[in-house]
């Protein structure tokens, strides 16, 4: 699965007439306290800034952004790199938190959203404490007898842990869908990496919340992302289906243009071990591969190894051009659309080179080989 984080990035000094909120507080046993204050975007996290409290344990800080418009942004607050608050911070709002040094408990007046991000996070606070002592307890017992099967009973309770904080994520974000907390509650994860929204499935609740928050934070850079989740998970939905109904061959067949312009289609190459291979041309590394794949080919061709080669180029003479120069022996197939080739939805096709070997029987055994695995996976194919 393709996953979607919340990251940092600068908000960068500028005039008095940029738009700008404030962040206020004071620590309990906080006198000298470092604070640091970090901006979560989409794509890249950065550092806003570092301060020090006061002898009272008392902090201020303005958080700036150019432009005209301030755009609405998760921030949080850690208090010597320990406690820490999450903040959704809007224009002209003066946030203030009252916490305990050490203690993630804290109150927040002055933002409506960010008192409902807190809400928020409580819940999964709560729920990651409960997840790490029964996987405390878990680990234990695995030490103890030497077995890394957990048992059936704990297995439930951390399964019930999960569809607990599942069931409240998504009410919360029928809910509270006009608000732009539901970024941070699609992102939820619980303790050891596990998403909360870990199934492809849960694209409905990212298109969701996209198609609602999208009126108004048309141009923010968390719906965009949010965007581009449910996206990649249709396309996942997609292509699982498509394996599903797939016919007799195993594998999801194709009809693309060879450099003739005659068509040619994979399933035509049943009954070899087939290496499915996508590329662009234009890219000087991936010629270099064809050496290698034509190392294989040669050495297994007379095996049963067949090679049906698909470029995701938009130039097609280039392409036919490329192939003729390096003499490649096999299929090479090109229906010039480019990134808006179906074949890319088809096989979720994300990274080039991408290579696919689909066996004897027409089932696809190996998936995103790399060119050292290849041989490898080959030669177990060909047997």
């Amino acid at each position: 699965m393709k996953r979607f984080l919340l990251v940092i990035a600068p908000f960068l000094a500028a005039a008095c007439s940029q738009p700008s909120a404030t962040v206020s507080g004071c620590v309990e046993n906080g006198a000298n306290a470092k604070i640091t204050l970090i901006r979560q975007g989409a794509v890249t996290q950065f550092l806003l800034d570092t301060l020090r409290a006061d002898a009272h344990g008392c902090f201020r800080y303005k958080i700036k952004q150019p432009g005209k418009q301030f755009a609405p942004a998760f921030v949080s607050v850690s208090i010597d790199s320990s406690a820490r608050a999450s903040l959704l911070v809007k224009e002209n709002e003066h946030i203030v938190i009252n916490a305990k040094k050490g203690d993630y408990n804290y109150t927040v007046e002055g933002s409506e959203e960010s008192a409902l991000l807190q809400s928020l996070n409580r819940h999964l606070l709560e729920s990651s404490h409960r997840f790490d002592s029964l996987m405390a307890l878990v680990n234990a017992e695995q030490a103890r007898v030497g077995n890394a099967k957990i048992p059936d009973k704990w297995n439930r309770e951390l399964g019930g842990i999960y569809v607990k904080q599942y069931r409240q994520a998504v009410q919360f974000i029928i809910k509270n869908i006009k608000s732009l907390a539901c970024v941070a509650a699609l992102n939820q994860s619980l303790p050891n990496g596990l998403p909360v929204f870990s199934r492809n499935e849960d694209a409905v609740y990212f298109k969701m919340a996209y198609d609602t928050l999208k009126v108004y934070y048309p141009s923010s850079e968390y719906i965009a992302a949010l965007r581009d989740e449910y996206e990649y998970r249709f396309r996942q939905m997609d292509l699982l289906a498509k394996v599903e109904t797939a016919s007799e061959a195993g594998f999801i067949d194709m009809k693309l243009p060879d450099m003739s312009a005659q068509t040619v289609a994979l399933s035509s190459l049943k009954g070899n071990v087939i290496l499915l291979y996508f590329w662009v041309s234009t890219d000087k590394s991936q010629l270099m591969y064809n050496n290698e794949l034509k190392a294989l080919y040669e050495k297994y061709h007379p095996q049963g190894l067949a090679i049906y080669q698909v470029a995701f180029d938009t130039d097609k003479t280039l392409w036919a051009k490329a192939i003729a120069g390096q003499e490649l022996p096999w299929i090479n197939v090109c229906d010039g659309l480019g990134a808006s080739s179906p074949v890319l939805r088809t096989y979720n096709v994300t990274k080039f080179p991408s290579a696919f070997l689909i066996n004897k029987a027409g089932d696809i055994v190996a998936a995103n080989l790399s060119n050292q695995e290849m041989e490898k996976e080959i030669i177990k194919a060909i047997r």
